[in-house]
């Protein structure tokens, strides 16, 4: 998956405050004429990462709303590279928060390792946003950088550099919050049953189903895996059951993502399946990075209206596993990153992200 293809990746990561169940949770109205359109930040406070700082932020925003709408709220910080780490890599984990007036904070956290001479990389952060009460509401972005598995106190050194849209027009960092969703969109954590062991030649199929019955037009279907290499049995602490763990082992892994839409026997209603722009296809998590977000979607999908077909949508992914080390895709459960499966308007993401 490339970073272009990540663009408002949808995962709710290591919840840090009280989220909806689902992407829309109780009776959120749509918003007002007086609340305020989608916001999209892409001036960042800065663009350069001092591990010496530990905490920085680099977005920061804000948007009228009434209570009881329920906004989706994404950041990505596009890094570009990294010097002068020690002792090898550093931690990078981004925080995305947003505090309502009366005070309540909703926050989610997603992170990955960082190291000279390593690739370009995306670290998305989303979460959906349920406001308590009207005015100003404050959202912003930061990262706190220091020594992997050491990050209880200041450690780690080193720059690290992050992408502007000024210096790179195509592939940017960002901080967006949508317009009000509709009652009707949804979201599941997956896999049920706590975080999955995928050994090396075996495969993790799940399934959901979606109700969009009240969609007024295309929707936005996808997945968001949290995915690490078991580089060491003790973390996550479901690696413990692969036969083996390789400390500077890769991992091989390959994303498929399929809706179907339900219908009637005999009745061929409207099908498709993610391509390899939209994040299907095969991806190596290093030693190194550890963790790896994948983002995997079909961007408008519209429902045949033949007879016979229904206004549900079943969706299966497909995650597997290829030589090398297993992986674990990680279900939320212990305050631990989260993968989801959603269904949201096609026209809450941006055009072209």
């Amino acid at each position: 998956m490339t970073p272009r293809a990540a663009r408002i990746a949808l995962p709710l990561v290591l919840l840090l405050g009280a989220l909806p169940a689902g992407i829309v949770s109780g009776t959120a109205a749509a918003a007002p004429a007086a609340s305020s359109p989608s916001v999209t930040d892409v001036t960042p406070l800065t663009t350069k990462l001092d591990a010496r700082k530990r905490h920085t932020e680099f977005f920061s925003t804000s948007f009228q709303a009434q209570a009881n709408e329920v906004r989706l709220v994404a950041t990505e910080l596009v890094v570009k590279d990294a010097k002068g780490t020690a002792p090898t890599e550093l931690f990078l984990g981004v925080t995305l928060s947003c505090a309502s007036p009366s005070g309540r904070v909703t926050s989610a956290e997603a992170g990955r390792n960082v190291w000279p001479a390593g690739s370009d990389f995306v670290i998305p952060v989303t979460f959906t946003f349920a406001t308590d009460v009207a005015g100003t509401h404050k959202c912003q972005a930061d990262v706190m950088m220091c020594d992997p598995g050491n990050c209880s106190s200041p450690t780690g050194k080193g720059i690290v550099t992050i992408v502007s849209q000024k210096t790179d027009p195509k592939n940017y960092s960002f901080l967006y919050i949508s317009t009000a969703l509709p009652t009707w969109a949804q979201s599941e954590r997956v896999p049920q049953g706590g975080d999955l062991l995928v050994k090396p030649g075996t495969s993790y199929s799940g399934s959901q189903s979606f109700d969009v019955s009240q969609a007024p037009g295309p929707v936005r279907v996808g997945g968001i895996f949290s995915i690490t290499n078991c580089i060491e049995p003790a973390y996550p602490t479901a690696c413990k059951g692969a036969s083996k763990t390789a400390s500077q082992g890769s991992a091989r892994v390959t994303l498929g993502l399929a809706l179907k839409q339900v219908g009637t026997a005999g009745v061929t209603c409207a099908t498709a399946r993610a391509t390899a722009k939209t994040g299907a296809g095969s991806t190596t998590i290093t030693w190194q990075q550890h963790h790896a977000i994948f983002d995997i979607f079909i961007p408008d999908f519209t429902l045949s209206t033949k007879a016979g077909c229904s206004q549900t949508i079943n969706v299966t992914v497909t995650v597997t596993t290829g030589k090398g080390n297993a992986v674990v895709v990680e279900s939320g459960s212990k305050a631990k990153w989260a993968s989801i499966m959603y269904a949201i308007p096609g026209d809450v993401v941006p055009s072209g992200w």
